[in-house]
């Protein structure tokens, strides 16, 4: 009975604590980490915001860091899924960020950037109902074994336990909460909200939680939003910053293809683009042609690349073989695999088309439209684009998506109201003062005047304060 009885104890405190090293931990020098501050880790909405990214954005980013997207793997169901669909899934039926699962997933078995994980590392994906003194092959934690089940168990954990803990009691059971003074590895820690508590719920120890800040602040903790495009004051060097990284334009021909209005280039300080990490080069801009080894033509799209199945395709669309650059299979690689071009596709490089006698504009590509609810996105994106007149039987073959968006980086206000809002992910985020607007580098000549109807058709986002 003793033995079952600890054999009990312990499963009780996995099932409370999550990821709970029980051993203690050596003291952490801060020194290094001025910026680290064990009271104010992330924020709540770091932990639940769950539309931060949308799943093809989730998606790139797992494929610019890594092969984790690549992998299939078995849902809780029995279904076999990418690991960015189980990923995804749980984001939202937890309602849990899905930049926070990423960096759980790094900080825990550095799944999103190991090139070659090992199967051990998949079955214990986020360290759930694990600890230091645990053993692996205890039958009390083997339901919790598996890359969904670990994910699925960690969401639940934070969501239906510790909020619900701290919400009701103020702290979860561990004793950590909100403005609780608690000792941690010889250091007093006051966390400053919920999800700081959270945190030393999972992991009650100032390394793991360091670990899993700096991997934030390299991949998502930035001064400019996504979509920004940078020059660096003194090297002249231009970046796109995506996901916390800086990817440089390969070339000056690649920077004017995928930059509309190169007035609008954010100019930087050297030592702060220094702080981001180099991500890949852009090496091709949207509808170039890339051959392949084995002289297998591709596309590139908005979102990856589509195979031209034959020469004869390849003519119809009126493609030229001297504008086919061969690349590598590794260039390749790092797009995702769309459907195959065909005979029967159209307008694979995207078309703007109307009725005749209609007002109505729509971008159609790969058989599917979107309207054009303003002409505010003739003038910014398609500047010297032939419209197109279709019948309205040809118009009506098309499915309808959602109006098409502003871009990223776009500085837009109302042209009834004050508000300045700046495009991040497809969200407007809301720029709180001048201060700020100025900081940045914006330049108060490129905000762009919309209607309501505009703003309106993008979800409204928190607001945007660099660090």
């Amino acid at each position: 009975m003793q033995i079952r009885g600890i054999a009990l104890t312990a499963l009780f405190l996995t099932l409370i604590l999550g990821a709970q090293p029980l051993l203690a931990q050596s003291p952490v020098d801060l020194t290094s980490y001025p910026d680290f501050n064990p009271n104010f880790i992330l924020s709540d909405d770091d932990i639940f915001d769950a539309t931060s990214l949308t799943f093809d954005q989730m998606a790139s980013f797992l494929r610019s860091k890594g092969r984790l997207t690549n992998y299939r793997l078995k849902d809780t169901d029995g279904v076999e899924k990418t690991a960015a669909e189980i990923i995804w899934r749980v984001a939202q039926s937890y309602k849990i960020n899905p930049k926070y699962l990423l960096a759980l997933l790094q900080k825990e078995q550095s799944l999103v950037e190991d090139p070659n994980p090992s199967p051990a590392q998949f079955d214990w994906a986020t360290g759930y109902g694990i600890c230091d003194s645990c053993s692996k092959d205890s039958p009390s934690v083997q339901e919790f074994k598996g890359f969904a089940s670990q994910i699925e168990w960690a969401a639940k954990q934070h969501r239906e336990k510790y909020l619900f803990q701290l919400l009701i009691n103020g702290w979860t059971l561990s004793g950590m909460g909100k403005n609780k003074t608690s000792q941690i590895d010889g250091m007093s820690v006051t966390p400053a909200n919920h999800a700081t508590a959270m945190l030393f719920t999972y992991t009650p120890h100032i390394r793991g939680n360091l670990s899993l800040w700096k991997i934030w602040q390299r991949w998502f903790k930035t001064i400019y939003p996504d979509g920004t495009v940078v020059r660096a004051a003194s090297s002249g060097k231009t970046y796109l910053i995506r996901f916390g990284e800086k990817r440089a334009f390969a070339s000056p021909a690649v920077f004017s293809a995928l930059t509309l209005d190169p007035n609008k280039v954010v100019t930087a300080p050297d030592v702060e683009l220094e702080k981001y990490p180099d991500g890949k080069a852009i090496k091709f801009a949207k509808y170039s042609l890339l051959s392949d080894p084995d002289d297998k033509i591709f596309l590139l799209t908005e979102t990856g690349k589509r195979r031209i199945v034959d020469m004869a395709t390849f003519k119809k669309f009126g493609f030229n073989l001297d504008e086919v650059q061969t690349v590598t299979a590794e260039d390749l690689a790092e797009y995702a695999t769309e459907s195959d071009i065909n005979a029967t596709t159209t307008f694979p490089q995207g078309a703007l088309v109307k009725v005749a006698g209609s007002p109505g504009v729509w971008y159609v590509e790969n058989g599917r439209r979107q309207p054009l609810i303003s002409p505010v996105f003739l003038t910014l994106y398609f500047p010297h684009w032939r419209i197109r007149e279709v019948s309205a039987a040809q118009l009506e073959t098309f499915p309808i998506d959602p109006p098409y968006h502003l871009h990223d980086g776009e500085l837009v206000k109302s042209n009834v109201a004050s508000s300045v809002y700046v495009m991040e992910n497809g969200l407007r985020r809301p720029i709180p003062s001048a201060t700020i607007f100025e900081q940045v580098g914006w330049q108060w000549k490129n905000i762009v005047e919309v209607s309501d109807g505009v703003l309106n058709i993008h979800a409204l986002g928190l607001p945007f304060t660099p660090i």
